[in-house]
């Protein structure tokens, strides 16, 4: 039997993420080591922009919706969660509600980017990507927005603890 056979969806999810993960990881760390911190920080923050709008237009295609621009909440929330849905695995831990109209709120108890970059003795100078992502997202769906916190660094590293709130200006 084949082994894509033999797997389900969320083997094949974690899998996959898990190696898209650990090259997103060497490439960090081995570009702050070749470039120095504050340079590799620059470099990725417009890598995880650019991948980031491109993969909101291909999980849109997939939920067979147009280019038509986003205005209402409830249209953004299935966009939102149907894209977590789609690219978070289990082992990102990554929590997640919308508590009112035009609001979402996220973040890690644990967060994976946060113990990679401790571990390679960077967490002083890293400049999460991961809120970027999702920010990227909103900007690429013309979605205006704000964060509570404003993004400065990593928000685990710097309150002991990843809480962060988005704030959407829809219908």
């Amino acid at each position: 039997m084949d082994l894509m056979d033999k797997l389900d969806k969320k083997e094949i999810k974690e899998f996959f993420s898990k190696g898209w993960m650990t090259h997103d990881a060497m490439w960090l760390y081995l570009c702050m080591q070749e470039l120095g911190t504050e340079k590799a920080n620059k470099i990725n923050k417009e890598a995880v922009k650019s991948m980031a709008g491109i993969e909101i237009h291909r999980i849109l295609k997939l939920m067979g919706r147009g280019k038509d621009p986003i205005t209402a909440f409830n249209d953004l929330k299935e966009i939102i969660d149907t894209g977590f849905k789609l690219i978070q695995p289990e082992f990102m831990k990554m929590h997640y509600e919308f508590p009112r109209k035009n609001v979402m709120r996220g973040g890690f108890d644990k967060c994976f980017a946060y113990e990679g970059v401790k571990r390679f003795g960077m967490v002083e100078n890293y400049q999460c990507g991961i809120v970027i992502r999702i920010q990227s997202w909103l900007d690429s769906l013309c979605v205006r927005h704000d964060t509570v916190p404003e993004l400065d660094g990593c928000l685990m590293h710097k309150h002991g603890k990843c809480d962060i709130e988005f704030r959407f200006y829809l219908d």
